[in-house]
């Protein structure tokens, strides 16, 4: 599964994004190689992991990333609807609800 970075120069986000073996072939430093790199003043451009982007060489997607934030915006839909379907319960509860008020 590659994963994807984006080019951080001087502490400001690029759009440029290469995948793992891209980085690889140009030999570029990423964030994760060494503590001491880090983005910001005087610092040339290093990569920052950014896993939901596609490299802009290759094309390629990390497809595991994407699926788990598929997954996660899921959940937080049903959450959502599960939080609406119990306000619907305890406050606008069918019984008392009469849609003829509302004309």
């Amino acid at each position: 599964m590659p994963r994807i970075y984006r080019k951080v120069i001087l502490g400001v986000e690029t759009g440029f994004y290469y995948c793992e073996a891209c980085l690889n072939e140009a030999n570029e430093p990423r964030l994760d190689w060494d503590d001491t790199i880090l983005p910001g003043e005087g610092n040339a451009g290093v990569w920052k992991e950014a896993p939901l982007e596609s490299c802009d060489m290759c094309f390629a997607v990390d497809l595991q990333s994407q699926e788990e934030m598929q997954d996660w915006c899921n959940d937080m839909d049903q959450q959502s609807w599960e939080e609406d379907q119990r306000m619907w319960e305890d406050h606008i509860a069918p019984e008392t609800h009469n849609p003829q008020e509302l004309k």
